[in-house]
């Protein structure tokens, strides 16, 4: 499977999963790749959740950076789901990603408004070390998406 920045996909059987026991199925934006300079080739994945009630003011996520995907704007999702910015992605190494390739489906890809949107809300989040927001950066600018600003060492 060929995952490139801003790609949507499901994967089915998630086995990584942070909460609960149960293998369940993901959904998944690509952000970003590693470095030539590391040591494994990973992919920087942010998942979505489709409980967005608790982003609510009453909610447990109440006042994470988040961005709600609607279908209606955004139709390779099968149900409205949000991307939390205060969630670290996962970073996958790739030939996990070939190993689980029957469970993977792409969706879609996003467009590159929605993609800069991303870059700076995952800049502003404190999950991601200096290292890993390079990366990032670092990837959108091989995918062609340039003038952004670079991270900053000391935030």
């Amino acid at each position: 499977m060929n995952v490139e920045l801003g790609t949507v996909f499901r994967w089915t059987n998630f086995p990584l999963a942070r909460y609960g026991d149960t293998d369940k199925p993901r959904w998944f934006v690509c952000v970003g790749f590693s470095g030539s300079l590391s040591h494994v080739a990973s992919v920087y994945l942010c998942t979505t959740t489709t409980q967005i009630d608790n982003f609510n003011s009453s909610g447990s996520r109440k006042g994470h950076s988040h961005f709600i995907f609607k279908v209606s704007e955004f139709p390779c999702f099968e149900q409205d789901c949000a991307i939390d910015f205060d969630e670290k992605p996962y970073v996958i190494p790739e030939g996990y990603l070939s190993s689980y390739e029957k469970d993977l489906e792409v969706r879609g890809e996003l467009d590159v408004d929605i993609l800069r949107m991303i870059y700076k809300r995952l800049m502003s989040s404190d999950r991601l070390s200096f290292v890993e927001l390079c990366e990032i950066h670092d990837s959108y600018n091989r995918a062609g998406i340039t003038g952004l600003k670079k991270p900053k060492r000391y935030r």
